[in-house]
């Protein structure tokens, strides 16, 4: 028999001990639902609301808000036809890269407590309209065989000009501080809105993609002395003596070292006076240094596979242009450069599907069925704008062959995607994405009315 106050420090002793651990179990539940909600948490994934989100390093507090149109809305809008992912913005230096195939973001750089994320979604007349002036924009798209805005069948979903002559004209690279206007402006064309793309500093958005409408002349993509691949250049876009030149001189407004070729063995062409013909101040600051695809098709080239829609995926691939010609010890293949699949930087050339999916009209649907080889048949060169019967055109991606490493695409003057050696002299058109914060302020897109675009670093 215990006495009574042994029984009554016993109980004590029980109440102590229960209190404790329902303590530590309103303690773990409430550490639980903290993580749960990704407060000053690391895990890969986590639900939110009726998505997931990914967390690419860092820890910290993150609160959504969405927008689907101009309307504020409770969810994230669910994946049906006709929404779609349109832009982003995050306080405290965060950054969202969206996955339209999964419908979820990722979220980087999440460091800092109190972080909140602003996700924008809509129809296609919202992304149509994203550059445009309000209530001017959406009059640029329409649906059916006079469309000039199509939105492309890639998974990105990007907005394209399409047909022989929509209106797409853009003033760029105009006088600093003068209107815009023929005299003072050089005429540029916009290749569409293009969607999920990575900026240098990570930022994943929309931008609007443009290509110069003319150039001066023909140069080299490439060359090399005649040891190194027989003469005939190297197809390493990051390595190439045009990307030297065009994001150096050219970009600059300066006279430099960098040379220009016109044939294989390093024959040199003169270069333009690229001090007065070169991306002034204030168009430079428009544009944005972004990731580029250099990759190219997963097998040895085929004329049977280059669709527009083959060669977009083939363009973000981490295949190159030597890799079935680095193992058979081929003349054209002995150089030692490295090869890449992406780059950085501000002006590159228009790839084999951007010519590809420009084609519009009635034969738009028979010609992306097609491969680009076959353009000058049915119609497709001639309701294509990127389409010169007057100039063989570079295009910014190399060929895989097993006999060299030396080949890059261009469009011919007859509208076929084709190939050549680097060296080749044609036609180089620069091509820039401009900043998510350049949008059009005035103009119709018409070949006297031009758009002009206007630039806020904000």
């Amino acid at each position: 028999m215990k006495l009574k106050k042994y029984q009554d420090r016993e109980l004590k002793i029980k109440r102590r001990n229960f209190m404790l651990l329902l303590f530590l179990c309103v303690i773990g539940i409430g550490l639980f639902v903290y993580q749960s909600f990704a407060r000053f948490q690391d895990k890969a994934t986590f639900r939110i609301i009726n998505g997931k989100l990914k967390l690419s390093g860092g820890k910290g507090d993150i609160e959504f808000v969405f927008y689907n149109g101009d309307q504020k809305v409770d969810d994230l809008p669910l994946n049906d036809s006709g929404i779609l992912y349109i832009s982003s913005k995050c306080t405290n230096g965060a950054k969202v890269k969206w996955d339209s195939e999964n419908w979820a973001p990722t979220v980087y750089n999440l460091e800092k407590t109190k972080t909140s994320c602003e996700l924008y979604f809509g129809d296609e007349e919202d992304r149509a309209c994203l550059f445009y002036p309000e209530g001017a924009a959406c009059k640029y798209y329409k649906a059916g065989e006079t469309a000039e805005l199509l939105y492309d069948d890639t998974k990105d979903k990007n907005l394209r000009y399409v047909g022989a002559t929509p209106n797409n004209y853009v003033y760029f690279n105009c006088e600093d501080g003068v209107e815009a206007s023929d005299e003072t402006c050089e005429t540029w064309r916009i290749i569409g809105v293009m969607n999920n793309i990575e900026d240098e500093d990570g930022n994943m958005g929309s931008h609007l993609k443009m290509i110069r409408d003319k150039f001066e002349k023909n140069y080299s993509w490439d060359s090399s002395h005649s040891s190194i691949n027989n003469g005939y250049g190297v197809n390493e876009w990051s390595q190439t003596a045009i990307e030297k030149v065009l994001n150096n001189e050219y970009l600059n407004r300066t006279s430099g070292s960098n040379r220009c070729y016109k044939n294989y063995g390093d024959t040199i062409e003169a270069c333009p006076n690229w001090a007065s013909i070169g991306i002034r101040e204030s168009s430079r600051n428009m544009i944005s240094s972004v990731k580029w695809n250099t990759g190219t098709m997963p097998v040895a080239y085929s004329t049977s596979l280059i669709t527009a829609k083959y060669m977009y995926e083939a363009e973000r691939s981490n295949h190159h242009g030597k890799e079935w010609c680095q193992a058979s010890g081929e003349s054209e293949c002995n150089d030692d450069v490295a090869r890449t699949t992406t780059w950085t930087g501000k002006v590159g050339l228009m790839y084999p599907s951007d010519y590809g999916y420009a084609v519009g009209g009635n034969v738009r649907d028979t010609c992306l069925g097609k491969t680009m080889n076959s353009y000058n048949g049915y119609n497709c060169m001639t309701n294509d704008w990127l389409y010169d019967k007057n100039n063989y055109q570079w295009a910014m991606t190399p060929v895989p062959r097993s006999s060299d490493a030396d080949r890059v695409f261009y469009v011919v003057y007859n509208g076929d995607v084709s190939y050549n050696h680097a060296s080749t002299a044609y036609a180089v058109r620069p091509v820039v994405y401009l900043a998510p914060s350049v949008k059009i302020k005035d103009g119709n897109g018409e070949v006297g009315d031009p758009f002009v675009l206007e630039y806020s670093e904000n």
